[in-house]
C-alpha cells in the first residue's frame, strides 16, 4: 500500500524533530565549550524533539510495514496461512497502539490536572501529551489502513508467496 499524504507529513515532522535535536545539541556543546554559554532549555528542546520523533515516526513505519520481521516459517507455510498471519499481525499492531493510547490517558489527565511543567522552559506538560496523542492518532489511522489492506490483499499475498516458492 503506497504511503498517503498523512504518512509523508508525519515523516517530514519526525525528520525535522531529529534535525532540531541535532542542532540543539551541537549548538549547546559548541557554545558551552567555546564561550561557556550553554543553550537555555536545551534539555527540554531535545526531550520534546524525541517525543515528536517517536510519535510521529511510528506512522510511516506502520504504513510501509517496516517493523522487525522474522520470516523463519514463510517458506514452510501455505500461502493462505501466511495471509492469515499477516492479518493477525495487522490486528496485533492496531491493538497495541490502541492499548498504548488508552494507557497514556491517565498520565496525560494527571499532567493537566496538576499543572505539571517542563524542567527548564516551564512548558505545560499536557501540551506535550496532546502532541503525543496527535502522533499516535496518525499511527492508529495507518494501522487501520494496513488492516484494511491486509484483509483485501490476503489472496494477492498468497499468490505472490506461491510464485516465490516455484
Amino acid at each position: 500500500m503506497p504511503p498517503d499524504r498523512l504518512t509523508r507529513i508525519f515523516h517530514a515532522i519526525a525528520a525535522l524533530a531529529v534535525v532540531v535535536m541535532m542542532l540543539t545539541v551541537v549548538a549547546d556543546v559548541v557554545l558551552r565549550f567555546v564561550f561557556n554559554i550553554p543553550v537555555r532549555g536545551a534539555y527540554d528542546v531535545v526531550s520534546f524533539g524525541l517525543l515528536v520523533m517517536v510519535f510521529f515516526g511510528m506512522a510511516p513505519v506502520v504504513a510501509r510495514q517496516g517493523e522487525i520481521l522474522i520470516d523463519i516459517v514463510d517458506g514452510l507455510l501455505p500461502a493462505a496461512v501466511l495471509g492469515l498471519l499477516k492479518l493477525l499481525a495487522s490486528l496485533g499492531t492496531l491493538g497495541f497502539f490502541l492499548f498504548l493510547g488508552w494507557a497514556m490517558l491517565g498520565p496525560a489527565r494527571d499532567a493537566y490536572t496538576y499543572g505539571d511543567r517542563s524542567l527548564e522552559l516551564g512548558i505545560p506538560l499536557w501540551s506535550l501529551w496532546a502532541v503525543a496523542f496527535v502522533g499516535l492518532a496518525g499511527t492508529v489511522w495507518e494501522a487501520l489502513r494496513r488492516l484494511r489492506g491486509a484483509g483485501r490483499a490476503a489472496p494477492d499475498t498468497a499468490s505472490a508467496a506461491q510464485e516465490a516458492k516455484s
